[in-house]
Protein backbone atom coordinates (compact mmCIF):
# COMPACT_ATOMS: atom_id res chain seq x y z
CA UNK A 1 0.00 0.00 0.00
CA UNK A 2 2.84 2.78 0.80
CA UNK A 3 4.48 1.90 -2.36
CA UNK A 4 0.91 2.44 -4.14
CA UNK A 5 0.34 5.91 -2.48
CA UNK A 6 4.14 7.05 -3.63
CA UNK A 7 2.68 7.00 -7.46
CA UNK A 8 -0.47 9.14 -6.28
CA UNK A 9 0.12 12.59 -6.43
CA UNK A 10 0.59 14.58 -3.19
CA UNK A 11 -2.06 17.33 -4.32
CA UNK A 12 -4.56 14.32 -5.03
CA UNK A 13 -3.33 12.27 -1.33
CA UNK A 14 -3.66 15.70 0.24
CA UNK A 15 -7.39 16.11 -1.15
CA UNK A 16 -8.62 12.38 0.36
CA UNK A 17 -6.69 13.33 3.36
CA UNK A 18 -8.98 16.49 3.54
CA UNK A 19 -12.31 15.01 2.23
CA UNK A 20 -14.28 15.06 5.07
CA UNK A 21 -16.53 11.91 5.63
CA UNK A 22 -18.96 13.27 8.36
CA UNK A 23 -22.62 13.03 7.66
CA UNK A 24 -23.93 16.61 6.86
CA UNK A 25 -27.35 16.72 8.10
CA UNK A 26 -28.54 18.99 11.64
CA UNK A 27 -30.62 15.38 12.05
CA UNK A 28 -28.28 13.46 12.72
CA UNK A 29 -28.54 11.32 15.43
CA UNK A 30 -25.01 11.72 17.19
CA UNK A 31 -25.33 7.52 17.89
CA UNK A 32 -25.70 6.87 13.99
CA UNK A 33 -22.96 9.45 13.34
CA UNK A 34 -20.63 7.78 15.57
CA UNK A 35 -21.32 3.73 14.80
CA UNK A 36 -20.23 5.09 11.33
CA UNK A 37 -17.43 7.10 12.00
CA UNK A 38 -15.81 4.18 14.09
CA UNK A 39 -16.92 0.87 11.47
CA UNK A 40 -17.29 1.76 7.78
CA UNK A 41 -16.33 5.28 7.19
CA UNK A 42 -13.51 4.28 9.65
CA UNK A 43 -9.98 3.77 7.55
CA UNK A 44 -9.90 2.33 4.43
CA UNK A 45 -7.81 2.86 0.94
CA UNK A 46 -10.29 5.71 -0.22
CA UNK A 47 -9.81 4.20 -3.36
CA UNK A 48 -12.84 5.43 -5.06
CA UNK A 49 -12.23 9.36 -4.11
CA UNK A 50 -8.71 8.79 -5.14
CA UNK A 51 -9.79 6.67 -8.33
CA UNK A 52 -12.51 10.00 -8.61
CA UNK A 53 -9.96 12.69 -8.29
CA UNK A 54 -6.98 11.26 -10.63
CA UNK A 55 -9.57 10.43 -13.83
CA UNK A 56 -10.59 14.53 -12.95
CA UNK A 57 -7.34 15.03 -13.18
CA UNK A 58 -6.87 13.44 -16.65
CA UNK A 59 -9.66 16.25 -17.40
CA UNK A 60 -9.15 19.51 -15.95
CA UNK A 61 -7.45 21.42 -13.70
CA UNK A 62 -10.70 22.25 -12.00
CA UNK A 63 -10.70 19.78 -9.25
CA UNK A 64 -12.43 21.60 -6.39
CA UNK A 65 -16.08 20.71 -8.20
CA UNK A 66 -15.13 16.68 -7.98
CA UNK A 67 -15.57 17.09 -3.74
CA UNK A 68 -19.10 16.58 -3.28
CA UNK A 69 -18.96 13.61 -5.53
CA UNK A 70 -15.89 11.80 -4.55
CA UNK A 71 -17.64 12.06 -1.06
CA UNK A 72 -20.74 10.73 -2.10
CA UNK A 73 -19.14 7.67 -3.63
CA UNK A 74 -17.12 6.77 -1.10
CA UNK A 75 -20.31 7.09 1.76
CA UNK A 76 -22.45 4.98 -0.85
CA UNK A 77 -19.42 2.84 -1.32
CA UNK A 78 -19.63 2.52 3.23
CA UNK A 79 -23.31 2.06 3.46
CA UNK A 80 -22.55 -0.82 0.90
CA UNK A 81 -20.49 -2.42 3.59
CA UNK A 82 -22.94 -1.90 6.33
CA UNK A 83 -25.56 -3.95 5.06
CA UNK A 84 -22.97 -6.84 3.08
CA UNK A 85 -21.37 -7.03 6.68
CA UNK A 86 -24.99 -7.90 7.90
CA UNK A 87 -25.91 -10.45 5.27
CA UNK A 88 -22.75 -12.05 5.31
CA UNK A 89 -23.01 -12.28 8.79
CA UNK A 90 -19.15 -10.62 8.83
CA UNK A 91 -17.37 -10.39 12.00
CA UNK A 92 -14.22 -8.07 10.74
CA UNK A 93 -13.99 -5.32 8.78
CA UNK A 94 -10.65 -4.29 7.92
CA UNK A 95 -8.96 -5.93 10.75
CA UNK A 96 -11.46 -4.35 13.34
CA UNK A 97 -14.49 -5.48 14.32
CA UNK A 98 -17.80 -5.33 11.96
CA UNK A 99 -20.56 -2.53 12.01
CA UNK A 100 -22.61 -5.59 12.90
CA UNK A 101 -20.59 -6.88 15.67
CA UNK A 102 -20.24 -3.36 17.07
CA UNK A 103 -23.94 -2.51 16.66
CA UNK A 104 -26.47 -5.07 15.85
CA UNK A 105 -27.76 -6.27 12.56
CA UNK A 106 -30.92 -4.21 13.21
CA UNK A 107 -28.56 -0.72 13.25
CA UNK A 108 -25.88 -1.74 10.97
CA UNK A 109 -28.56 -2.04 8.24
CA UNK A 110 -30.24 1.48 9.41
CA UNK A 111 -27.42 3.17 9.50
CA UNK A 112 -26.46 2.03 5.93
CA UNK A 113 -30.06 3.32 4.81
CA UNK A 114 -29.33 6.43 6.36
CA UNK A 115 -25.80 6.92 4.86
CA UNK A 116 -28.03 6.18 1.42
CA UNK A 117 -30.34 8.09 1.66
CA UNK A 118 -27.96 10.94 3.31
CA UNK A 119 -26.28 11.37 -0.26
CA UNK A 120 -28.68 11.48 -2.28
CA UNK A 121 -30.24 14.86 -0.25
CA UNK A 122 -26.64 16.20 -0.71
CA UNK A 123 -26.61 15.45 -4.59
CA UNK A 124 -30.07 17.23 -5.37
CA UNK A 125 -28.55 19.88 -3.56
CA UNK A 126 -25.92 20.17 -6.31
CA UNK A 127 -28.39 20.90 -9.16
CA UNK A 128 -27.26 18.24 -11.54
CA UNK A 129 -30.60 16.05 -12.57
CA UNK A 130 -28.14 13.54 -14.47
CA UNK A 131 -25.70 12.89 -11.50
CA UNK A 132 -28.26 12.26 -9.11
CA UNK A 133 -30.15 9.85 -11.66
CA UNK A 134 -26.48 8.01 -12.12
CA UNK A 135 -26.11 7.79 -8.30
CA UNK A 136 -29.60 6.14 -7.78
CA UNK A 137 -29.01 3.69 -10.30
CA UNK A 138 -25.71 3.21 -8.63
CA UNK A 139 -27.75 2.28 -5.20
CA UNK A 140 -30.28 0.45 -7.06
CA UNK A 141 -27.60 -1.48 -8.66
CA UNK A 142 -26.15 -2.69 -5.01
CA UNK A 143 -29.36 -3.27 -4.09
CA UNK A 144 -30.45 -5.86 -7.47
CA UNK A 145 -26.59 -6.94 -6.67
CA UNK A 146 -27.20 -8.75 -3.70
CA UNK A 147 -30.67 -9.78 -4.57
CA UNK A 148 -29.46 -11.59 -7.60
CA UNK A 149 -26.84 -13.11 -5.32
CA UNK A 150 -29.03 -14.42 -2.93
CA UNK A 151 -31.40 -15.84 -4.94
CA UNK A 152 -28.06 -17.77 -6.42
CA UNK A 153 -27.49 -18.88 -3.19
CA UNK A 154 -30.85 -19.84 -2.42
CA UNK A 155 -31.36 -21.76 -5.82
CA UNK A 156 -27.72 -23.17 -6.08
CA UNK A 157 -27.90 -21.81 -9.73
CA UNK A 158 -24.66 -20.20 -10.47
CA UNK A 159 -22.84 -19.44 -13.64
CA UNK A 160 -20.03 -17.15 -14.87
CA UNK A 161 -22.08 -15.07 -16.34
CA UNK A 162 -24.00 -14.79 -13.16
CA UNK A 163 -21.02 -14.29 -11.03
CA UNK A 164 -19.86 -11.76 -12.75
CA UNK A 165 -23.55 -9.74 -13.22
CA UNK A 166 -22.90 -9.76 -9.48
CA UNK A 167 -19.47 -8.47 -9.87
CA UNK A 168 -20.95 -5.56 -11.55
CA UNK A 169 -23.87 -4.74 -9.88
CA UNK A 170 -21.96 -5.06 -6.43
CA UNK A 171 -18.45 -3.43 -7.30
CA UNK A 172 -17.75 -2.37 -11.20
CA UNK A 173 -21.31 0.25 -10.66
CA UNK A 174 -19.54 2.00 -8.16
CA UNK A 175 -16.19 2.17 -10.07
CA UNK A 176 -18.03 3.58 -13.13
CA UNK A 177 -19.54 6.54 -11.26
CA UNK A 178 -16.17 7.35 -10.26
CA UNK A 179 -14.28 7.39 -14.01
CA UNK A 180 -17.53 8.92 -15.59
CA UNK A 181 -18.61 12.04 -13.14
CA UNK A 182 -15.67 14.03 -14.35
CA UNK A 183 -16.26 13.75 -17.97
CA UNK A 184 -19.48 14.29 -17.35
CA UNK A 185 -18.77 17.57 -15.70
CA UNK A 186 -16.69 18.44 -18.56
CA UNK A 187 -19.81 18.17 -21.34
CA UNK A 188 -17.39 15.19 -22.84
CA UNK A 189 -19.10 13.51 -25.84
CA UNK A 190 -21.24 10.92 -25.23
CA UNK A 191 -18.90 7.97 -26.83
CA UNK A 192 -15.94 9.67 -24.44
CA UNK A 193 -18.48 9.55 -21.03
CA UNK A 194 -18.92 5.95 -22.44
CA UNK A 195 -15.37 5.29 -22.56
CA UNK A 196 -14.93 6.82 -18.93
CA UNK A 197 -17.90 4.96 -18.20
CA UNK A 198 -16.05 1.52 -19.11
CA UNK A 199 -12.56 2.58 -17.32
CA UNK A 200 -14.52 1.81 -13.68
CA UNK A 201 -16.47 -0.99 -14.89
CA UNK A 202 -13.64 -2.69 -15.96
CA UNK A 203 -11.71 -1.50 -13.02
CA UNK A 204 -14.42 -2.90 -11.06
CA UNK A 205 -15.15 -6.08 -12.47
CA UNK A 206 -11.54 -6.95 -12.56
CA UNK A 207 -11.20 -5.96 -8.78
CA UNK A 208 -14.13 -7.97 -7.24
CA UNK A 209 -12.34 -11.38 -9.38
CA UNK A 210 -9.55 -10.21 -7.48
CA UNK A 211 -11.02 -9.96 -4.15
CA UNK A 212 -12.10 -13.09 -4.37
CA UNK A 213 -9.27 -14.28 -4.48
CA UNK A 214 -8.51 -13.07 -1.20
CA UNK A 215 -11.11 -15.36 0.80
CA UNK A 216 -8.26 -17.77 0.38
CA UNK A 217 -5.25 -15.81 1.16
CA UNK A 218 -3.53 -16.06 4.74
CA UNK A 219 -2.18 -12.24 4.43
CA UNK A 220 -5.86 -11.16 3.70
CA UNK A 221 -7.59 -8.77 6.56
CA UNK A 222 -10.98 -10.25 5.71
CA UNK A 223 -12.02 -13.35 7.55
CA UNK A 224 -10.35 -16.39 5.48
CA UNK A 225 -12.75 -18.66 3.98
CA UNK A 226 -16.01 -16.61 4.85
CA UNK A 227 -17.83 -16.93 1.35
CA UNK A 228 -17.33 -20.61 1.81
CA UNK A 229 -18.79 -20.74 5.06
CA UNK A 230 -21.65 -18.84 4.45
CA UNK A 231 -22.35 -21.20 1.33
CA UNK A 232 -21.56 -18.14 -1.08
CA UNK A 233 -20.52 -19.21 -4.69
CA UNK A 234 -18.02 -16.60 -6.04
CA UNK A 235 -15.89 -16.70 -8.75
CA UNK A 236 -12.88 -19.06 -7.52
CA UNK A 237 -15.22 -21.13 -5.89
CA UNK A 238 -17.39 -21.87 -9.15
CA UNK A 239 -14.06 -22.25 -10.98
CA UNK A 240 -13.11 -25.18 -7.97
CA UNK A 241 -16.52 -26.80 -8.20
CA UNK A 242 -16.24 -26.68 -12.06
CA UNK A 243 -12.77 -28.51 -11.46
CA UNK A 244 -14.25 -31.01 -9.06
CA UNK A 245 -17.42 -32.11 -10.79
CA UNK A 246 -18.23 -34.34 -8.11
CA UNK A 247 -18.33 -31.56 -5.62
CA UNK A 248 -20.27 -29.77 -7.77
CA UNK A 249 -23.00 -31.99 -8.26
CA UNK A 250 -23.35 -32.78 -4.23
CA UNK A 251 -23.21 -29.00 -3.79
CA UNK A 252 -26.22 -28.74 -6.16
CA UNK A 253 -27.96 -31.79 -4.13
CA UNK A 254 -28.04 -29.88 -0.86
CA UNK A 255 -24.29 -30.27 0.22
CA UNK A 256 -22.76 -27.13 2.29
CA UNK A 257 -19.68 -25.83 0.75
CA UNK A 258 -17.58 -26.13 4.36
CA UNK A 259 -18.08 -29.72 4.44
CA UNK A 260 -17.02 -30.16 0.53
CA UNK A 261 -14.00 -27.58 0.96
CA UNK A 262 -10.31 -29.06 0.25
CA UNK A 263 -7.65 -27.91 -2.18
CA UNK A 264 -8.17 -29.79 -4.41
CA UNK A 265 -7.40 -27.64 -8.02
CA UNK A 266 -7.75 -24.47 -5.53
CA UNK A 267 -4.72 -22.96 -7.08
CA UNK A 268 -5.79 -23.93 -10.43
CA UNK A 269 -9.46 -22.22 -9.73
CA UNK A 270 -7.39 -18.85 -8.56
CA UNK A 271 -4.94 -18.91 -11.32
CA UNK A 272 -8.36 -19.16 -13.89
CA UNK A 273 -9.89 -15.92 -12.18
CA UNK A 274 -6.92 -13.87 -11.95
CA UNK A 275 -6.48 -14.41 -15.72
CA UNK A 276 -10.00 -12.88 -16.15
CA UNK A 277 -9.52 -10.43 -14.11
CA UNK A 278 -6.22 -9.08 -16.42
CA UNK A 279 -8.18 -9.27 -19.28
CA UNK A 280 -10.88 -6.81 -17.97
CA UNK A 281 -8.03 -4.82 -16.80
CA UNK A 282 -6.35 -4.69 -20.02
CA UNK A 283 -10.29 -3.23 -21.50
CA UNK A 284 -9.79 -0.69 -18.89
CA UNK A 285 -6.49 0.35 -19.96
CA UNK A 286 -7.72 0.52 -23.69
CA UNK A 287 -10.92 2.45 -22.50
CA UNK A 288 -8.51 5.19 -20.66
CA UNK A 289 -6.43 5.60 -23.64
CA UNK A 290 -9.79 6.25 -25.44
CA UNK A 291 -10.81 9.21 -22.89
CA UNK A 292 -7.37 10.70 -22.80
CA UNK A 293 -7.44 11.57 -26.40
CA UNK A 294 -11.14 13.59 -26.01
CA UNK A 295 -8.80 15.41 -23.06
CA UNK A 296 -9.93 19.05 -23.25
CA UNK A 297 -5.91 19.03 -21.86
CA UNK A 298 -4.62 16.97 -24.76
CA UNK A 299 -3.49 14.16 -25.46
CA UNK A 300 0.20 14.02 -24.28
CA UNK A 301 -0.48 15.96 -20.87
CA UNK A 302 -3.54 13.28 -20.44
CA UNK A 303 -1.60 10.12 -20.54
CA UNK A 304 1.10 11.61 -18.10
CA UNK A 305 -1.75 12.39 -15.92
CA UNK A 306 -3.41 9.07 -16.20
CA UNK A 307 0.25 7.57 -15.30
CA UNK A 308 -1.70 7.12 -11.92
CA UNK A 309 -4.43 5.42 -12.77
CA UNK A 310 -2.32 2.85 -14.54
CA UNK A 311 -0.25 1.74 -11.98
CA UNK A 312 -3.81 1.34 -9.79
CA UNK A 313 -4.52 -0.64 -11.95
CA UNK A 314 -1.68 -2.91 -11.99
CA UNK A 315 -1.77 -2.51 -8.14
CA UNK A 316 -5.05 -3.94 -8.32
CA UNK A 317 -4.23 -6.95 -10.18
CA UNK A 318 -1.16 -7.86 -7.54
CA UNK A 319 -2.74 -7.20 -4.70
CA UNK A 320 -2.78 -9.52 -1.40
CA UNK A 321 -4.84 -8.26 0.94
Amino acid sequence: MTELLGRIPPEILERIGDLSLEVESQNCQEAIEELLSNTVLSGGKRLRPMITFLMGRVLTDKLDSLDPFAKSIEMVHAASLAHDDVVDNATTRRGEPSINIVSSNKRAVLAGDYLLANVIFQLAHQGDLKIVQKMSSVITDLAVGEWVQSDAIEHRNYSKEIIERIAFLKTATVMSFCTWVSAHLENLSENTCVDAYNVGKNIGLAFQLMDDTLDFSNDSKKDKLLDIKNNIVNSVVLEWLELNPNKFSEYKNGADLIDLWSDDHLEQAISNVKERAYLYMVDAQASLKAVCKESKLGEELALERATPLFYIMEFIINRKF
